[in-house]
């Protein structure tokens, strides 16, 4: 979303072929077709791409934006009102292929006693998590993309990510990606860490793209235990 949805607001045609990766979900293609029926802007059609190297010519916006520059324009184009609501939500990744919590039971029967909502954003649309995010005034979950749609939320929004124990070099993109949007947007970040489980068996798919050294020496590829005092404590301090 940060590195290729914000180039689309710089289109100036009325009409274009949009290339974009085969495997890009339905929902985020119906989410891109809708932003530029918004814009007036008609897709003639879909060109998808495979994992290879391509040329285009007469191609708009090709080049990446600065992350920061990325998340700023987001947070502008998309955000809906960000109203003081007082919305709690804590993001599940149950049925993930890794990272989840095998004690979010626990830490859900506590959240709801504190008047949190229970999200799982595989269940609604990208407009949809916008509106939840722009609202909540406290996010708290595991470290997944759905950590993402905080560049909609408002400045000072509280936000508790659960996160494996680091420790290799590589891993330092996973560790910053979501503090620094939390950085960018004046968000109030705090983060916990989780022990690794190790109980999880990749599908074909993951190991496809993710290497064998980093699927078996990584906590970012475990399941997470968190313990549960230093989690509640976490989230009234």
């Amino acid at each position: 979303m940060i590195t290729f949805l914000p180039r689309i607001f710089f289109i100036s045609d009325k009409e274009i072929n949009l290339a974009i990766h085969r495997n890009t979900s339905n929902k985020f293609r119906v989410f891109i077709k809708e932003i530029l029926a918004h814009k007036n802007i008609k897709v003639k059609k879909f060109i998808y791409l495979d994992d290879d190297f391509y040329k285009f010519n007469n191609c708009q916006i090709p080049q990446f934006f600065h992350m920061a520059a990325s998340t700023i324009i987001l947070s502008k184009s998309l955000s809906y009102t960000k109203i003081d609501s007082r919305l709690k939500i804590y993001l599940s990744r149950q049925n993930s292929n890794y990272r989840n919590l095998v004690n979010e039971g626990d830490l859900i029967e506590n959240l709801k006693s504190k008047n949190f909502t229970i999200v799982d954003t595989n269940n609604i649309s990208i407009f949809e998590q916008i509106k939840i995010f722009s609202a909540a005034d406290v996010i708290v979950g595991p470290t997944s993309s759905a950590l993402t749609n905080t560049v909609f939320s408002k400045k000072g929004t509280r936000v508790i990510e659960i996160i494996p124990k680091y420790k290799h070099d590589y891993e330092k993109g996973f560790k910053i990606r979501y503090s620094k949007i939390c950085k960018y947007l004046k968000l109030n970040y705090m983060s916990i860490e989780a022990d690794p489980v190790n109980n999880v068996k990749p599908n074909p798919e993951t190991q496809k793209f993710i290497s064998k050294k980093a699927l078996k020496e990584s906590n970012y590829y475990k399941n997470l235990l968190v313990g549960l005092r230093p989690f509640l404590y976490l989230l009234v301090v």
